[in-house]
């Protein structure tokens, strides 16, 4: 099971959301950050159009919807089978559909995962509560935002 996309989100209401996308597209593939700072919107990673690599680079800048994100993406097409793998490890005794909700000031989060011979999308969410490995999960993977390329 290959990863098509990815996008992972943390944050609540009060403070916003912080969300990495990560997408192999053909012979590239790219991480994107959004920072929980409400300058960039939400997009659609499962959106064809949403596609960034340095040889789009000119379609990027002149489209409205990816040249807001000009400067929030990183190349990885060279780490992707290792980004899949390592995902695939650290999620493998996550349980699809997870749902937990533990009252508290809340710390919401969720990563969706769609593979690229299952129509469905693998959802885990979660209020409070997580998995046994969500904080080396949430290093791993925000080590790219801070542009740690492992």
């Amino acid at each position: 099971m290959a990863i098509k996309y990815f996008e992972y989100y943390r944050g609540n209401l009060e403070n916003g959301f912080e969300t990495i996308y990560g997408k192999k597209v053909q012979d590239h593939a790219f991480i994107l950050t959004r920072k929980n700072d409400a300058t960039l919107p939400n997009i659609d990673i499962a959106d064809e159009s949403v596609d960034f690599s340095r040889k789009r680079q000119q379609i990027i800048t002149k489209d409205f919807k990816l040249r807001r994100f000009e400067n929030a993406w990183q190349d990885v097409s060279f780490q992707w089978e290792n980004i899949d793998r390592h995902l695939n490890e650290l999620i493998t005794e996550w349980q699809p559909e997870y749902r937990e909700i533990k009252a508290g000031p809340t710390d919401e989060w969720g990563l969706f995962v769609q593979y690229d011979d299952v129509d469905k999308l693998q959802r885990y969410v979660g209020a409070n509560a997580y998995p046994d490995n969500f904080d080396l999960f949430v290093n791993w993977l925000t080590g790219f935002s801070r542009g740690k390329i492992r």
